[in-house]
């Protein structure tokens, strides 16, 4: 069904043509983008089970890093318009690195929505990333109050959500930071939830052949 929607929504751009306003053409746009993310989501909750059995393995490839970055930061420019969020990629233009291209993206794709759902109003996130000792350092962050030292061991298990978030997380059920301990460890990676700046990182580690 989602990607019979997608599918529509690209029909009804083509149907409109020159009769669909900037306005309307921004909204559709946008759908796009939320459809593309929804799909993107769904199938991150159908590689857990795969991700945790080691049947989904990760196939590396050298892409550019800023390139890909800013590919999926496109699904969030919407909710971080509604939030008036200030958004930053600090990412050299000729960076590159070894990752597999789908499940990085979905690895980011989780970490960046969660930064910009946790930022404060008016925040913001950044995203920033190096090769250091032959190591991919991608790190996803935001101004908002870092989680307590007590519960960062367990922020990456599956169904976990920190308690003070859940009456405004109900759409979270939880997979998301497993879903992206499972992406990173089939690169043979890590991933931590350290301190800024600007606020709280996420820190994926993997290592570069």
């Amino acid at each position: 069904p989602v990607a019979a929607l997608l599918g529509n929504l690209e029909m009804l751009r083509e149907e409109l043509g020159d009769n669909l306003s900037a306005d309307g053409a921004e909204i559709l746009t946008d759908c796009s983008e939320l459809t593309h993310k929804m799909l993107s989501l769904v199938n991150g909750i159908l590689d857990v089970e795969e991700l945790e059995e080691g049947l989904l393995r990760a196939v590396p490839v050298r892409v550019k890093m800023s390139e890909l970055t800013r590919r999926i930061a496109k699904s969030n420019v919407a909710a971080m318009r509604q939030r008036d969020i200030r958004f930053e990629i600090q990412i050299a233009d000729d960076l590159e690195a070894e990752v597999d291209v789908e499940l990085f993206h979905r690895l980011v794709e989780n970490l960046l929505d969660n930064a910009v759902r946790y930022a404060p109003r008016r925040g913001r996130v950044i995203i920033d990333a190096a090769i250091r000792g032959g190591v991919l350092c991608f790190r996803v962050g935001n101004d908002g109050a870092p989680p307590p030292v007590e519960d960062r061991p367990l922020m990456f298990g599956r169904y976990y959500r920190l308690e003070e978030r859940r009456a405004g997380a109900h759409a979270n059920r939880g997979l998301g930071l497993y879903f992206c301990k499972l992406a990173a460890e089939a690169h043979h990676g890590t991933i931590t939830v350290e301190d800024g700046p600007p606020g709280t990182l996420f820190v994926v580690r993997i290592p570069q052949v």
